[in-house]
């Protein structure tokens, strides 16, 4: 077979990193690095998962059960990997891989106990198929960092094959035949420990290597078990009392092992059920398979979920005749042993391959993700200058700040005002009002000891413009994601810049609507800023109504509306200052005017900006207005900064007083 094809896809935690092992059953944000280094960022349901976890102990599963897990890991990579290109790449290699019938490894990486816990190989492909059930492809999980031993090679070596019946029978001399016959010169390739025990373990193990001849790889075959404490371990037999079951716990076997013996082995098989599981939540330290992998040895198999006495045999038999007879690598191995599997078993989803990966191209440290909790204080790290990523239509993957701030950021301050994120949102009155309500405590909580934000906003336009109007106080850089799926940030805006403005007008320059018109209006003034897309004659009638509409006032880029019209910080100081003149000119010259309805079509970047130019104490009051293509239309928003918080209440459209 050719050497294979590799994807990698490293899911990092985006808080508390350190804490590996601390997980609570709640949703967890994660930072993806795909396979060409790029990052994006995503939020796991755990609260979901853990509802469906139950159906990963029982024998079998059910259809719906493998669907509702399916579907939420698919949603998942989606989302992950939506602002990279999105896993769409990936399922689009595995498509080619299986065509041409070419071997692929599929390595995840990870850096938290929990994602361990999934049973990845039931992840939905477009196809409606399990990602599990591509043949040709070795889903790889591993513990991120680097190999402490060589690769193995192809030379498959001695085996210790430990079983025991202990806890209940499992089909020991069916396994043991079937070692026999895919080894070949077993009497002296296969050694038997018939009473698995952590004493009968390192009797062999002492002895192997003092005559010079280690085993490289450990079949232990044996029950699973839940211990008491919530954790996973193996049912060997007591060595004082034969037959009867002693509990192995999840570091028996790397205490025993340590470096000494774990730097002779290839690999360790555990035809256990549940021996691969890291844990409940509460008592999630890593399980039997993970310490073991963590411990160096470059392979190890075992089983997150229950596994089936013919799947363990038949994993036997085909694992052992590729690894020792055609001396096969371990991937090559444990792929024939996949195909190999009962067709009508889970034994396939069940199945984990920890493996260490070759030497990773160094990643830089990610930023740490702060998220904004009214409730709590901010750390005092915060100061001086800060990042924020205001997130409520998509996520800020903290990679894209570090690049965009030339690796400078140290903690990303985030803005989550829904607690959730989608390009719906928000999505009813309630919602903006926690929007607005969320933005207010987090610059209240800022205080004077932030001199300055860089923001990266991917919220409505509103709401940025009313972020913007919050921070006039301090300094703020805007920046904007180059393109929609970028994830790489320009800073569009800077308060403290400066560079000359252009001597060219940013708007074009039109006429204020007459005195008399707006008084037919009711005092009522639209205005729309146009820069990346134009407002349409049927957008205007659908925002104005048809009943004592507004007077219009256009503010259009004199470019023309395009995604390219605003330049840079130049641009955007120059929009900023001929906004705030329009608003001065409104109020000198049209007292008649007491509320502006102001509608943005521009980049985020410029709508914090234009925020900066509202004074609510000497200009008319504004209305934002937030539009979204489709049914919905023009949404007023519940704001009002001349009132209190605790006066704002919805209010109906004027036309419809």
């Amino acid at each position: 077979m050719s050497q294979p094809r590799e994807l990698s896809l490293q899911l990092v935690r985006s808080e508390n990193p350190g804490k590996a092992y601390a997980f609570d059953g709640m949703p967890q944000a994660y930072t993806s690095i795909d396979m060409h280094h790029r990052s994006g960022h995503s939020v796991f349901p755990w609260d979901r998962m853990e509802a469906l976890k139950a159906a990963l102990t029982q024998p079998r599963m059910s259809e719906a059960d493998q669907s509702r897990i399916g579907s939420l890991l698919r949603d998942f990579l989606l989302d992950a990997l939506k602002e990279q290109g999105g896993w769409g790449l990936y399922e689009r290699e595995l498509f080619q891989a299986e065509d041409t019938g070419a071997p692929l490894l599929l390595r995840l990486r990870f850096n938290s106990v929990e994602l361990f816990t999934l049973p990845w190989p039931l992840a939905q492909l477009s196809d409606q198929r399990r990602l599990g059930a591509l043949k040709h492809c070795v889903i790889t999980q591993e513990w991120v960092g680097e190999p402490r031993f060589p690769t193995p090679g192809c030379e498959p070596g001695r085996v210790l094959f430990a079983w025991s019946d202990a806890g209940g029978a499992v089909g020991g001399q069916q396994h043991l035949d079937a070692l026999k016959e895919a080894c070949p010169n077993s009497d002296s390739n296969v050694e038997i420990c018939p009473e698995l025990s952590l004493e009968a373990l390192r009797e062999h193990l002492n002895r192997a290597k003092q005559e010079g001849n280690p085993f490289r790889v450990l079949h232990l075959l044996c029950h699973g078990t839940k211990l008491a404490d919530g954790t996973y371990g193996l049912v060997g037999s007591d060595p004082v009392r034969p037959g009867r079951p002693l509990p192995i716990g999840m570091n028996g076997l790397s205490n025993l092992l340590g470096q000494e013996h774990a730097s002779q082995l290839h690999a360790v098989v555990l035809s256990a059920c549940h021996g691969g599981h890291p844990g409940d939540v509460g008592s999630m330290f890593g399980g039997v398979a993970l310490h073991l992998h963590k411990l160096g040895i470059p392979v190890v198999i075992a089983s997150l979920m229950p596994l089936s006495v013919t799947g363990s045999v038949a994993l036997t038999r085909a694992f052992y005749r590729t690894r020792c007879q055609l001396k096969r690598p371990l991937y090559e191995a444990y792929q024939v042993a996949l195909a190999a599997l009962p067709a009508d078993s889970l034994d396939w989803a069940s199945l984990q391959f920890l493996a260490s990966s070759p030497r990773q191209p160094e990643v830089p440290v990610e930023p740490r993700r702060v998220t904004f909790s009214e409730k709590e204080a901010l750390p005092e790290s915060l100061s001086g200058e800060i990042s924020l990523a205001y997130e409520l239509n998509y996520n800020v993957a903290p990679a894209a700040v570090r690049r965009a701030l030339a690796g400078k950021s140290r903690e990303v301050l985030v803005l989550q005002p829904l607690d959730k994120v989608g390009e719906a949102l928000p999505s009813s009155q309630s919602e903006w009002r926690q929007a607005l309500r969320r933005a207010d405590a987090l610059v209240e909580s800022l205080g004077t000891k932030v001199t300055c934000v860089h923001l990266f906003g991917r919220a409505p336009l509103p709401l940025m413009f009313h972020l913007g109007w919050r921070l006039n106080r301090m300094g703020l850089k805007a920046y904007q994601f180059r393109r929609m799926g970028s994830d790489e940030w320009d800073c569009f805006y800077d308060s403290g810049s400066a560079v000359p403005l252009p001597t060219e007008p940013f708007f074009k320059q039109e006429p204020l609507p007459t005195p008399e018109a707006c008084r037919e209006a009711g005092g009522r003034l639209a205005l729309s800023v146009e820069v990346t897309l134009s407002v349409t004659g049927e957008d205007v009638a659908r925002w104005l109504g048809y009943e004592r509409p507004p007077a219009l006032l256009r503010l259009v880029a004199a470019r023309g509306p395009s995604r390219t019209a605003l330049g840079g910080p130049a641009d955007a100081a120059r929009a900023l200052d001929e906004f705030l003149s329009c608003l001065e000119r409104i109020r000198e010259t049209l007292p008649q005017v007491r509320e502006i309805w102001l509608a943005m079509a521009c980049p985020a970047s410029l709508a914090a900006a234009l925020g900066r130019a509202y004074n609510p104490k000497a200009q008319p009051r504004i209305k934002l207005f937030n539009f979204r293509q489709g049914p919905e239309g023009y949404v007023e928003l519940p704001w009002n900064p001349h009132e209190p918080p605790k006066k704002r209440r919805r209010r109906c459209p004027p036309w419809r007083a």
